[in-house]
């Protein structure tokens, strides 16, 4: 009875060995290619290299080469994350600050309302002149865009600091909508 127990255990193992290696031939386990357009490739990722992204599309012995260039990340097997580009495009709802123009040319702002003016400083935080300015254009783009406009005319523009000083940027402007501004 112990020999025909042990006979019986050892077919069980053996079985179910074979058993989870047929169930993992099934699942087809790949990279993730994310191209800057947003649409995704499966494959596997066989080298990235300074200018190009070699993979085996899924189910192929096949090496294919794409610029690294159209390649916003790869999501590979194992859950590493490696992100080389931005997306072409983000959605973004209207109203929001990031949809406000900033320009300087006035026949951008032909046929649009004026809706009031709008001032914003940099960040106290800013660790040079440049930084300092995208404070102040995003806090003006905010400010514009709860206004409920459009674009924004810059009048002036003014940077201040450096050379071991804290570095400022003043920027002001003219907000400007495609509806007239409401009398409240």
């Amino acid at each position: 009875m112990k020999y025909f127990t042990k006979i019986l255990l050892a077919c069980s193992v053996f079985l179910m060995f074979n058993g989870s290696t047929y169930a993992q031939e099934e699942v087809v386990v790949a990279d993730t290619i994310v191209l800057v357009s947003g649409r995704k490739t499966l494959g596997n990722v066989q080298g990235v290299s300074p200018s190009q992204v070699s993979y085996s599309p899924v189910n192929s012995k096949e090496v294919l080469n794409m610029d690294r260039k159209q390649v916003h990340k790869i999501i590979y097997r194992t859950g590493r994350v490696e992100i080389f580009n931005k997306l072409a495009f983000e959605m973004v709802e209207e109203g929001d600050w990031k949809t406000i123009i900033l320009t300087d040319k006035q026949e951008d702002i032909e046929g649009l309302y004026a809706l009031g003016n709008v001032d914003a400083q940099s960040s106290k935080n800013s660790r040079n002149a440049r930084s300092a300015e995208r404070s102040a254009n995003i806090r003006l783009q905010k400010r514009a865009a709860a206004m409920g406009g459009y674009i924004v005319l810059i009048t002036k523009r003014e940077s201040k600091g450096g050379y071991g000083e804290i570095p400022t940027h003043l920027v002001e402007g003219v907000v400007y909508g495609f509806d007239p501004p409401s009398n409240n």
